[in-house]
């Protein structure tokens, strides 16, 4: 007798999420195979059409498929068809809560063991994709069941009018360009590695006003430096519009951060407001086959060190260490497996995030409460774990943005409602710092190691401490303050802005042969964007230096670089106008050459001859007031 067998199939979606398949087979493995080809084709406004053509081979003689009934987490979809070898069938739907369920009642009926089923479903689902500012974003689930389908061949296509494939996770087991259309294919190893993420588009860019609250409670003098968004090469660019007020100066710290000093008076009050844009760039993630040992030295005796929160040396956290890396594996196949354990062992705390109980517990107690992480967990526990392999690694804190609370959580929460996100960077050879993100690893069940995306803004960067500095946000004076406001841009033309270097050369206010002076030449950043790699280039016409070149790094905008030269006559008869010519160079964001000069001159003159005409005249008049002044005093005295 020919049994009837109902195939259950979940189609679990949730708004604005690229959904998948994930299969619950009511019979036997071995009785049937499935195989699947999905395609799901954006139009131009972004709706979904999906298609979903499945064939079930049966393996044996004693059953027959007669339903095929799944699910989709969303109310919104819309034209709903299905068909079998008879023709178009009428789907049953059925809309409760924020779930449509479908079913799909085959006339077909296919006997006989090697026999098979072709069926198939299509329907629109508006908005699954999103243009979030320059990028178009897909975001899918992760596609449970695999193991029991013999095939399972995904394909995403879209119009070219959303730019170019800008990342994906997987890798695409195939894309090609067909007419005005991009078409991105997967298959089942592929997609057997996590949920997958798709974007196009060239960058990212955001707007953001960051304001400081800075406030002297002493009535001495005092100081404090504020964290400003820092650039990244080849992922984060920084285009300041605005930084008021000005700032006594700005400094470049070891891990690549830009700090302004502000001088306080007793008792003073600051509010300091910093605006610009933030473009995010996708760079490549090429791991390489590199291992430990090819870590630079210094890298690992700075950022592999232990810190409060970061406790490389206990006991648990080496062991646990030990048991996840090998030192014959390459630095990435020992950082995966460390993110795939903090991503399997770790538990998002939603309670946790919603009551606001966000203190801060470090690695070893992440290690031991895996039921109360949020984002600082994740970080620690990766951090820790990383250092404690002899591994790099440091910690970002910054603005995520996302739309989708539950997937792509934050969790500091600052007060004023400011809700900020923490985040591991870590060293790999040949590739240098990548960020990676365990938190949305956990919760999106997509790979945030693999690959990353532009969401993630880096406000500051912790590796030399694990407490400071302190990103946009946690400087209030004031609970009710909100401080970090950040919304997509499309302004592109900002990024042409080039930093704009003005030179100033100051020297002593005299040079007198053969006495050895100084000069101090300042470099400062009049433009929007930073200069990276400066070097300054001095030439002099008369005396000696004893240094023509300097190497002063990174100048942010609103920075000043400043270096002193020692000036030598060359003997004391030295005579005549000494000219120094600074010549810039230097890279911008996208490692282009820049230069700029500037030179003064200044009148060398001997020993014997100090003094100009100048200020002879003015020895000469302040002499004749002093003996004139003497007399009048005097006679008036005698009088």
């Amino acid at each position: 007798m020919v049994k009837p067998v109902k195939f259950f199939l979940s189609f679990l979606v949730s708004w604005a999420i690229f959904a998948a398949f994930v299969p619950h087979i009511i019979f036997a493995a071995n009785d049937f195979k499935a195989s699947y080809q999905t395609e799901y084709f954006a139009k131009e406004n972004g709706e979904i059409e999906v298609t979903q053509n499945v064939t079930i081979e049966n393996l044996t003689s004693q059953y027959f498929v007669s339903q095929y009934k799944f699910t989709i987490g969303s109310r919104v979809i819309k034209n709903v068809k299905g068909w079998d070898p008879t023709g178009s069938l009428t789907p049953q739907i059925k809309k409760e809560d924020e779930e449509t369920t479908i079913t799909l009642k085959f006339k077909a009926r296919v006997l006989g063991k090697g026999s098979k089923l072709k069926f198939g479903i299509s329907y629109d689902f508006p908005d699954l994709a999103k243009k979030n500012g320059l990028v178009w974003e897909l975001n899918l689930l992760k596609i449970s069941g695999l193991d029991n389908i013999s095939i399972y061949n995904l394909t995403v296509s879209v119009p070219q009018s959303f730019g170019p494939l800008l990342y994906s996770f997987p890798e695409p087991a195939a894309q090609a360009k067909k007419g005005e259309r991009t078409t991105i294919t997967f298959n089942k190893g592929g997609l057997s590695e996590g949920a997958p993420r798709l974007a196009f588009g060239k960058l990212q860019l955001y707007s953001l006003s960051l304001s400081y609250h800075l406030k002297n409670p002493s009535i001495g003098l005092g100081y404090t430096e504020i964290a400003l968004p820092p650039d990244i090469l080849g992922y984060q660019k920084i285009i300041q519009s605005s930084l008021l007020p000005s700032p006594d100066s700005i400094r470049v710290d070891g891990d690549g951060n830009y700090l302004a000093r502000y001088n306080l008076g007793p008792l003073e009050k600051i509010d300091v407001i910093w605006k610009g844009l933030i473009a995010l760039f996708y760079p490549g993630r090429d791991f390489g086959n590199k291992t430990a040992k090819d870590i630079p030295a210094n890298l690992v005796q700075t950022y592999a060190q232990e810190q409060k929160y970061w406790e490389t040396s206990a006991v648990e956290i080496k062991a646990q260490a030990a048991k996840l890396t090998n030192p014959k594996l390459s630095v990435a196949e020992n950082l995966k497996n460390i993110y795939n354990f903090v991503t399997q062992n770790l538990s998002y705390s939603y309670q946790k995030l919603e009551t606001g109980d966000l203190v801060r517990l470090g690695a070893l107690e992440a290690l031991s409460q895996k039921e109360s992480a949020v984002c600082m967990e994740y970080t620690d526990l990766f951090i820790a774990l990383a250092r404690s392999s002899g591994i790099p690694a440091r910690e970002v804190n910054g603005y995520a943005y996302t739309s989708d609370d539950t997937d792509r959580p934050l969790s500091l929460r600052l007060e004023g409602g400011d809700v900020l996100h923490a985040w591991p960077q870590t060293y790999i050879p040949q590739t240098g710092w990548v960020m990676v993100d365990p938190t949305w690893g956990s919760t999106s069940g997509s790979s945030y190691f693999s690959t990353f995306d532009l969401s993630h803004l880096a406000f500051v960067i912790k590796g030399e401490s694990s407490e400071y500095p302190l990103p946009a946000g946690s400087y209030k004076t004031d609970p009710n303050q909100k401080d970090v406001v950040v919304s997509l841009s499309e302004n592109i033309d900002a990024l042409e802005e080039e930093p704009s270097l003005e030179v100033a050369i100051k020297f002593a206010p005299y040079v007198v042969a053969p006495f050895q002076t100084q000069a101090v030449i300042k470099v400062k950043n009049n433009g929007k964007t930073s200069t990276f790699d400066t070097k300054i280039s001095l030439e002099s016409s008369l005396l000696s230096l004893d240094n023509k070149s300097f190497e002063v790094g990174t100048i942010p905008p609103s920075a000043e670089a400043e270096v002193i030269v020692n000036l030598n006559p060359q003997n004391a008869l030295t005579h005549g106008e000494e000219k120094i010519t600074a010549d810039i160079s230097a890279k911008d964001f996208n490692g282009e050459d820049i230069a700029f000069s500037g030179e003064d001159t200044k009148t060398v003159r001997p020993i014997y001859l100090p003094l100009g005409l100048y200020e002879l005249v003015i020895i000469v008049a302040a002499s004749a007031g002093i003996i004139f002044g003497r007399r009048l005093l005097l006679k008036r005295l005698a009088g």
